[in-house]
């Protein structure tokens, strides 16, 4: 009987969990870059592959809305993750290694 109970209880948190956004779990976060002076690449897809319209600074701050495993190189553990300035209201991605999550995650 605990053990049903404690099952439908797990259930039940993950099913709430999906319904969190990611966005809304990590707050607002803030961009890096090993030189202060760096112009950190926002891409239309991504993929190191697509363009590059727009950039951002360190310091910067976005709102995480979604991530997604890097698959430009073979076995990464990095992850893609489209943003939304907080200032410019601008939407792009940018790999997680340029990114100090609020939640601390990569």
């Amino acid at each position: 009987m605990l053990l049903k109970r404690n099952l439908s209880l797990f259930l039940a948190a993950i099913a709430l969990l999906g319904v969190v956004s990611p966005a809304l779990a990590r707050g607002i976060s803030t961009l890096r870059a090993s030189n202060p002076n760096a112009r950190i690449n926002v891409r239309s897809q991504p993929t190191i592959n697509s363009s590059s319209p727009s950039y951002g600074l360190p310091g910067d701050r976005v709102k995480v809305i979604q991530c997604v495993q890097d698959r430009d190189r073979r076995g990464s553990d990095l992850n893609w993750c489209k943003v939304q300035f907080v200032q410019s209201k601008a939407i792009g991605w940018i790999r997680s290694d340029f990114i100090i999550f609020s939640d601390g995650g990569k």
